[in-house]
């Protein structure tokens, strides 16, 4: 379908659509580890932040508690993840497990090569640039400097 030029200069509408494309690759190159990119994202922020519980695990992927639950529910069912003692007898920390460990590597390989697919028309510099600039894309985080 035709997309005119309103369309075209709406920096959001242009992302959303490469969103779009980039993420229907990345869920075929998941699609063997039987796991989302959202869940891929969880495993990794887990394995980054050992201990973390589940709501601050759910405001990292901007979904409520609910889902949160949902989420670690299955990697916990795939056996990725354990629920060990929180700080406090109303919390769970989260520990990546051996074998989600090894899961997180083998689905980083397979999104890695699906970035390098969808971004092969552009050079080294361009997608460092692209990385820039999509960083500083929406309102300023606390303590950013803003200019």
């Amino acid at each position: 379908m035709k997309q005119g030029t309103d369309l075209q200069s709406l920096v959001g509408y242009q992302v959303r659509r490469a969103n779009l494309r980039m993420d229907e690759d990345a869920r075929a190159a998941l699609a063997e580890h039987d796991l989302s990119p959202a869940k891929m994202t969880a495993l990794i922020l887990i394995r980054d932040n050992p201990g973390c519980d589940q709501t601050a695990l759910g405001r990292a992927l901007s979904i409520n508690r609910s889902s949160a639950m949902k989420l670690i529910n299955i990697l916990v069912d795939k056996g990725l993840v354990e629920r060990r003692p929180g700080r406090d007898l109303r919390t769970n920390a989260l520990a990546l497990l051996p074998h989600g460990a090894v899961q997180v590597e083998a689905m980083l390989e397979a999104v890695k090569a699906s970035d390098a697919r969808t971004t092969a028309r552009l050079s080294a510099d361009e997608v460092h640039l692209l990385r820039d600039l999509l960083s500083r894309l929406g309102p300023p985080d606390e303590g950013d400097a803003v200019e």
